[in-house]
């Protein structure tokens, strides 16, 4: 999975002012959205009204703009109160014997809610995101710790562009790189990962798949080159406007490739 982020975040100057008094339009928005909201202390963050408080026993922070609408929320949850297809996915992978740090539910009107666990072990730090069905859409290796999340919209263009490619698909996360972006979403029941240019015209798009469900003519290109030897470690589908491709990871021994094979099982290298 290419690491990223799942918003897009930004620096900024906490503009906090404990006697800040938001837009009557915000206060009702939020009364609405949290009726049952205690300890409300409402702060001017980069120019949006962001309000921490609790609820269901959790402490929470929402985001709204000077309209009234609804941005985002941030909720601490614990470890036990994750969905159990997360805690299930967590406890069976490569990260199960990490310690959990901190857990967030995330919530955007334009996406899927996703979940964040912040890990450590050791010296090594990392950030998961969840999926509500235990999907690991990504993960950041960079330490940070204590990711900070920001109000974003996603552009029309993105928004065009994903429903006329995959109709019906929902919206888990975009993760703003140098060069391009990533947009993760759930199509048909596949978690799929759409890669744009900095103009967001689409550049490919990925997803994993089982060995089994492999063209044969595919996997019997494999087994007859001279990567026959190798594990298969990850496999992926690679849509592209030329072509549907499907990508291996291999290992053997201490060494690591990508290769790349055609529909008809053309063999082509570089995978990308």
């Amino acid at each position: 999975m290419i690491s990223g982020s799942a918003f897009f975040f930004m620096s900024c100057d906490d503009d906090d002012d404990n006697k800040f008094i938001p837009e009557s339009a915000v206060t009702q928005a939020f009364d609405i959205k949290y009726p049952d909201a205690s300890r409300v202390h409402w702060e001017n963050e980069s120019g949006y009204s962001k309000a921490d408080f609790h609820t269901e026993g959790y402490e929470a922070e929402a985001w709204f703009d000077r309209q009234g609408n609804w941005l985002l929320t941030e909720t601490d949850l614990t470890y036990d109160r994750l969905p159990a297809a997360i805690r299930s996915s967590f406890e069976s992978s490569e990260y199960a014997n990490w310690r959990v740090d901190d857990v967030d539910k995330i919530e955007r009107p334009d996406t899927e809610t996703i979940y964040v666990l912040d890990i450590e072990r050791g010296e090594a730090e990392m950030n998961l995101h969840y999926s509500e069905d235990g999907y690991l859409i990504n993960e950041r290796t960079d330490g940070s710790q204590d990711e900070i999340h920001r109000p974003s919209t996603t552009p029309n263009t993105i928004k065009e562009l994903i429903q006329e490619m995959y109709p019906g698909a929902t919206l888990f996360e975009i993760d703003k790189e140098y060069n391009g972006t990533e947009v993760d979403i759930l199509h048909e029941r596949i978690h799929k990962e759409v890669w744009l240019d900095t103009d967001n015209q689409w550049v490919l798009t990925r997803w994993e798949i089982r060995s089994s469900s492999l063209p044969d003519v595919v996997m019997s290109a494999l087994r007859s080159s001279e990567y026959a030897s190798y594990r298969i470690d990850d496999l992926h589908v690679v849509e592209r406007p030329d072509g549907i491709f499907y990508e291996f990871e291999l290992e053997w021994r201490d060494r690591d490739l990508t290769i790349l094979f055609g529909e008809d099982g053309t063999l082509v290298s570089p995978a990308y």
